[in-house]
């Protein structure tokens, strides 16, 4: 005789049970947010594409208060999945140099260069 498989129930709220759930779910909810802002510029792109007045039109949208709004949750949610993912990038990559493991730290520290040094780059490019 064959039994029944075993389903256990899911409270609605299970993540809300241990804190590292509650940041896990909040890390892969950013996504949304993240797409959700690429998704827009595509669209900016289109309107581009249909002449000066899309463009200006794109812009007002953008520059409206719920296009503010938008992208303000739009760049926590990039920050947040940025300093989430650098805290994780050590453990799901193990680097070793001259048979030595690299620490931790200098891992997420290399990051955060490298991160910065982008940023200015393309900052110094918008400026010319």
């Amino acid at each position: 005789m064959k039994g029944s498989p075993y389903h256990p129930v899911m409270p609605a709220n299970w993540w809300l049970s241990r804190p590292s759930y509650a940041r896990y779910l909040l890390r892969e909810l950013t996504c949304v947010f993240v797409g959700a802002y690429a998704g827009a510029w595509i669209l900016g792109l289109n309107a581009l594409a249909g002449g000066r007045a899309g463009w200006e039109g794109f812009l007002a949208m953008m520059m409206s208060g719920s296009g503010l709004l938008f992208q303000v949750v739009a760049l926590i949610s990039v920050l947040y999945h940025m300093v989430t993912w650098f805290e994780l990038a050590p453990r799901s990559m193990r680097l070793r140099v001259g048979g030595r493991s690299v620490s931790p730290m200098t891992v997420i520290v290399g990051h955060y260069i490298v991160w910065a040094a982008v940023t200015v780059a393309v900052l110094w490019l918008g400026v010319m």
